[in-house]
């Protein structure tokens, strides 16, 4: 069952450092069968504080997803973001 892992940004502080991240955490998703769904774009908020902005990225089931955002190649990216941007981090399992 596909898992996904979405990304919602709070507060982004440096720009800069964000697109650093991006050049290095968007080819770890490609390395292990991840893609990204949503991409940072206009939010249409409805109900709660609003984010930044959100990513949703699929990855085949949670295993894989959790390898990935584990994997040593995603840990350099992380650790560009985060002081760059308050960020939750999640991943849900498909239906």
């Amino acid at each position: 069952m596909a898992a996904y892992v979405i990304f919602n940004y709070l507060q982004v502080y440096d720009e800069e450092k964000m697109l650093e991240y991006r050049k290095h955490a968007h080819p770890t998703v490609a390395t292990y069968g991840g893609t990204v769904k949503v991409r940072p774009g206009e939010l249409h908020m409805l109900e709660g504080p609003a984010s930044q902005y959100m990513i949703i990225t699929e990855f085949q089931d949670v295993t894989t997803a959790r390898a990935w955002y584990d994997s040593p190649e995603y840990q350099i990216a992380r650790r560009i973001r985060e002081p760059a941007a308050d960020v939750q981090v999640m991943i849900v399992p498909g239906v």
